[in-house]
């Protein structure tokens, strides 16, 4: 329910690793862009009657809500008896933090979501969640299938400990995403003698506002481009403001750090504490620029072995949980054999 000819993002990295990964198991089609776009896409769909030759479908949602042609092609395909598995990505309509609706069109989305969203799962088979926290959000029980982001295995340079970069991956111009809190951050360490640089990867126009400091290295960089930073960097960093809808959230940039075989520097919002703490993988802090500069702090006087510690458990995580193993599941759920 995204286009997906306007660059990666979070929810255009998870549809295009997930495609690639359902692709090299099954044959495939895709229908995205624009509701409207898809309107017509689904409808020659219909028309062309290739809808009685599909085993399964798998639904992305979007922030933008379903609309009536994709509900009307799901009640089409169940009334046929084709099992549907859907995920629904995000509820940011619910959580003021990130949707105001402080207009009568945003107004609107906030008061249809639920019925929408209700709407697409009453049409699944299987409705899936990032998480147990989002599932809560929106059916009100937290016992729903999750499907989590997944992690893009790619081929790293060993962790060097004299490395003295911090990677953040996405936007930094949204309050609850921590900007401020990073840049103080990592402005205090230094202040204290540890002299990170931060290097920030994002779409244009999503880096931190105003003049940055020498320090802050912008780049606008997306997928396997930002794999070559990596022999300089030395962390991961995590700095999300502790809200309600980040406490659920689980942003698709975790798996892929954990993915890299950095240590992972976190602030301690809920879904993404946990998989630090639980797998070792790195230094959980509270969501202030002083939580901030501990951790930096912890990370540059750890010994080689520690560091290299945290770099393996962050891999290994990421092994277990990538999008290979998302896609399987996904065919397991539509009783699809690869």
């Amino acid at each position: 329910m995204y286009p997906l000819d306007r660059g990666l993002w979070g929810a255009t990295t998870r549809i295009t690793e997930m495609r690639r990964a359902l692709a090299n198991r099954v044959r495939l089609d895709v229908v995205s862009g624009t509701r409207s776009r898809r309107a017509w896409q689904l409808a020659r769909y219909l028309a062309g009657g290739r809808l009685r030759h599909l085993d399964g479908i798998y639904v992305e949602n979007a922030t933008t809500l379903p609309g009536p042609a994709d509900l009307a092609f799901l009640g089409v395909a169940r009334g046929m008896r084709i099992p549907v598995v859907s995920y629904i990505r995000d509820a940011q309509q619910l959580f003021a933090e990130y949707f105001r609706g402080d207009s009568p069109k945003r107004a609107v989305s906030r008061a249809a979501f639920l019925p929408l969203t209700r709407a697409l799962i009453g049409l699944s088979s299987h409705a899936t969640f990032p998480s147990k926290g989002l599932a809560r959000a929106v059916t009100g029980r937290e016992d729903e299938l999750l499907l989590p982001p997944g992690a893009r295995l790619v081929d790293v340079p060993p962790l060097n400990p004299k490395a003295r970069n911090l990677l953040y991956i996405g936007g930094l111009r949204v309050g609850p995403h921590g900007g401020q809190i990073l840049l103080d951050g990592v402005e205090q360490a230094r202040e204290n003698g540890h002299m990170v640089e931060l290097l920030c990867v994002s779409r244009p126009g999503e880096q931190p506002p105003g003049a940055l400091p020498p320090w802050v290295h912008v780049k606008h960089l997306e997928g396997p481009a930002i794999d070559r930073l990596l022999p300089e960097v030395l962390a991961t960093v995590t700095p999300y403001r502790r809200t309600p809808y980040n406490d659920l959230a689980m942003p698709v940039k975790v798996p892929e750090y954990a993915a890299f075989g950095r240590p992972m520097l976190v602030t301690n919002i809920e879904e993404t504490a946990r998989i630090v703490r639980d797998n070792g993988c790195g230094v959980v802090v509270e969501d202030t620029a002083q939580g901030i500069a501990e951790g930096i702090a912890q990370i540059m006087t750890a010994d080689p072995t520690k560091l290299a510690e945290w770099g393996r458990a962050a891999r290994a995580w990421a092994e277990a949980n990538t999008w290979d193993a998302r896609a399987t599941r996904v065919l397991q759920l539509l009783g699809v054999a690869e």
